[in-house]
């Protein structure tokens, strides 16, 4: 009987083997880490530049949600456009009426084309320098009769000349990020106008009561087609149009804030 439990305790042992487990080496490690690092060093900078470029879209698309409002707001508190008010007026004027509306009104310049500095020198009618769409040129901004307002979002706008009774005008240019870079116009700075039914167009939008324009200077208030990627300022006075809708004034197979702003 001893012999059969000890027979049956011995049965019950078991004997295991020592199994064998995949595993990654230093070496390998350090390697696949030195891949995945070159390839963020190759990516990022695309992934940074996207990023900033969606922000400015964003940011242009509630300015002009924005501005459209106000718009209406001071036709229904004052049975009149924008556009029929500044008829009227002087662009200041026009500016400070349009400023009661925009009720985030944080500050105002009274800073106009044609003021001179200490020394007399002429001053480009501008807060702050900005640049042609390009960043390769200094230029003043379009909008430069009325003085500039800043909202607490950091948002910069001004009026130009005062429009033609029963027409389109003024002109109404907003900086979507006021005086942060890169202040080039149809990047952060884009050319808008009142229209005579109370909203706000881009600037180069058809509209039945635009004024007639046979050039992009002096009074002229709606140029035919103006957005190209070059150093001339009047060639990005129409960027908002394409920018709010993004699409490339030239390349239907482009977009505007992916391809246009860099250059494509």
């Amino acid at each position: 009987m001893l012999k059969l439990l000890q027979h049956d305790t011995n049965s019950t042992k078991r004997t295991y083997s020592p199994r064998k487990r995949a595993a990654f080496t230093l070496a390998e490690v350090l390697i696949t880490l030195g891949i995945i690092g070159v390839v963020a060093a190759m990516t990022m900078p695309a992934l940074i530049s996207n990023y900033k470029y969606k922000v400015l879209e964003n940011q242009l698309k509630a300015a002009y949600s924005d501005l459209n409002q106000a718009a209406k707001m001071f036709q229904v508190h004052n049975d009149m456009s924008m556009s029929d008010y500044a008829a009227t007026v002087s662009a200041q004027e026009a500016l400070k009426a349009f400023l009661k509306e925009f009720k985030t009104v944080l500050n105002y310049n009274s800073l106009t084309e044609g003021q001179k500095d200490d020394e007399g020198n002429t001053i480009l009618a501008s807060p702050y320098d900005l640049y042609t769409i390009d960043g390769s040129t200094l230029v003043k901004s379009t909008c430069d009769r009325s003085g500039f307002i800043w909202d607490t979002q950091g948002r910069t706008i001004s009026f130009d000349d005062t429009p033609q009774a029963g027409k389109n005008g003024p002109k109404v240019c907003i900086d979507i990020n006021g005086e942060k870079a890169p202040n080039r116009y149809g990047v952060d700075y884009f050319v808008f106008m009142f229209t005579t039914d109370g909203y706000v167009i881009p600037w180069g939008q058809v509209h039945k009561d635009n004024p007639d324009c046979t050039n992009v200077a002096g009074s002229c208030t709606i140029p035919p087609d103006s957005c190209k990627y070059t150093g001339n300022t009047p060639d990005s006075y129409s960027c908002a149009n394409y920018a709010l809708i993004n699409q490339h004034p030239a390349d239907s197979g482009k977009d505007y804030w992916h391809d246009f702003v860099r250059g494509r």
